[in-house]
């Protein structure tokens, strides 16, 4: 008896709930997911042992994400070709990739390959044109990292908020 007693009471105090007032609002947060997209110029040499440095200016937060993206010319409609890096290519028989790590506090672009990258036309060497989106990590999980474009709008930056170094 003491067992089915026990049962019971337990039972009951599992499956009540508890209803009160409302709490107080939380604090005001940001609309929507911060983000940041940062357009740089570089130039490989042997004087960079082609690589090239950049500085986040605040720093970034530790759980945000870093993705790349190469300039490579325009469509047929005028519109610009941003291929995701790393990006690798071809040149008299040997392989080259543009690439790139970060830290909190910047990020460095490489151009890299199985010859003297000198060889490369300087084309392929100078003012190159790159985009590196500092991506929120709740986005960087959902969102489609190959397409600029596509991360862009999600992280709410169009092209007037893009960062000119």
């Amino acid at each position: 008896m003491k067992k089915t007693f026990f049962a019971l009471v337990t039972a009951t105090f599992f499956l009540q709930a508890c209803e009160g007032p409302a709490g107080p609002p939380g604090p005001a947060g940001a609309d929507g997911l911060i983000g940041e997209v940062h357009e740089v110029k570089a130039t490989f040499t042997s004087a960079n042992n082609y690589g090239v440095d950049f500085d986040f200016n605040p720093k970034i937060v530790a759980s945000d994400k870093v993705v790349g993206f190469i300039l490579e010319g325009e469509d047929n409609q005028g519109n610009d070709n941003w291929e995701p890096l790393p990006q690798t290519f071809f040149d008299n028989g040997n392989t080259y990739v543009y690439t790139f790590n970060f830290s909190l506090t910047g990020f460095t672009l490489f151009l890299d390959g199985n010859a003297n990258p000198g060889l490369i036309p300087s084309g392929k060497r100078t003012d190159r044109i790159f985009r590196m989106l500092i991506v929120p990590a709740a986005l960087a999980g959902k969102a489609d990292l190959t397409n600029m474009n596509d991360l862009m709008a999600r992280m709410g930056v169009s092209h007037s908020d893009i960062i000119i170094h």
